[in-house]
């Protein structure tokens, strides 16, 4: 018992001599925020101009300050769920561009297809849902306008009904993780410019 006891106290003390940070490491952490935090306000608000807001930190500061830009930007970068995504898609790609320059802005133009292509895929891929299982509900119509009548019949809506919920649940998931491949190489890429 003795020899488990001492084993533990080991790993307790190696585990809070990993919990302290060096003065540098917080320091490099306040940095990192204030960078997250000037990113945000770029994203959310219109009138911040990103470059005059990290223009203030000084030099030694500023790599930091860049990092926790970056980290906000490339995160705001995503697979468009509705079209109220795209305005700060959008500004995070801008910021990029701003940020990294004229490389960075052939990659963004590449990730700006890319997202269109996405919501193209998903699109499409409804609309070929919605046709066949409006094509499989005819007999169901009927059977509802028999009991309930036609007006009932008409507006059975397809994208309501379990079975178009679990497939399209199941096929956005498959389409959005191959679109997710895609980007992240797009995304790496914009991280090492």
């Amino acid at each position: 018992m003795g020899e488990i006891r001492s084993s533990l106290e080991i790993a307790m003390e190696k585990a809070e001599r990993l919990g302290r940070a060096s003065k540098e490491e917080v320091t490099a952490a306040k940095w990192r925020e204030a960078g997250r935090k000037a990113a945000a306000d770029f994203l959310f608000k219109p009138d911040v101009d990103l470059k005059g807001a990290v223009s203030g930190f000084d030099r030694e500061a500023l790599p930091k300050v860049l990092e926790g830009v970056q980290d906000v930007l490339l995160r705001n970068v995503n697979l468009p769920r509705n079209p109220d995504a795209w305005p700060t898609i959008r500004r995070a790609l801008a910021g990029l561009v701003e940020l990294k320059g004229s490389p960075a802005a052939q990659v963004v133009a590449q990730v700006e297809q890319l997202l269109k292509a996405y919501e193209q895929t998903l699109d499409q891929y409804r609309r070929q849902m919605r046709s066949q299982l409006e094509g499989r509900l005819g007999s169901v119509r009927q059977a509802v306008a028999q009991q309930y009548g036609a007006a009932a019949a008409a507006n059975v809506d397809v994208e309501a009904l379990p079975e178009f919920q679990q497939e399209w649940s199941r096929i956005s998931g498959e389409i959005a993780a191959q679109f997710e491949a895609q980007l992240a190489p797009l995304k790496h890429y914009l991280s090492q410019l």
